[in-house]
């Protein structure tokens, strides 16, 4: 797509331990071995999506779940020219913090008020 047209925004969505897990943290499975079969699964993705499947895809940007964003990850990103781009920051201090530390965009679900967290 970008090949075709350079202006055009695409992006990789990313929330590492999504096959794994529920996005509150609880297993995804009762199953011993099933769940660490898609732990593993997750970590292969996550190294698949940090290593290559950027560069494959051609994205411009990468969206990442809030709680694993970080100084160095932003760093790391933009030193490959990818903006990072956080989901979903809803409370006040969240977005001062991605606004002023970060120097990074997110995601949020209101522009004027906190809100409960989605999962």
């Amino acid at each position: 797509m970008r090949q075709a047209d350079r202006n055009v925004v695409t992006a990789l969505t990313h929330r590492p331990w999504h096959l794994s897990h529920f996005g509150d943290g609880t297993p995804r499975f009762n199953s011993s071995w099933k769940h660490y079969l898609y732990m593993m699964m997750d970590v292969i993705l996550d190294w698949s999506l940090h290593s290559f499947l950027w560069r494959l895809c051609g994205v411009s940007a990468f969206l990442i779940q809030k709680n694993f964003v970080s100084q160095e990850y932003v760093r790391q990103w933009s030193s490959k020219g990818i903006q990072v781009v956080a989901w979903t920051v809803n409370t006040f201090a969240e977005k001062s913090y991605y606004e002023s530390v970060l120097v990074s965009s997110y995601i949020t679900d209101s522009l004027v008020e906190d809100c409960d967290p989605h999962y």
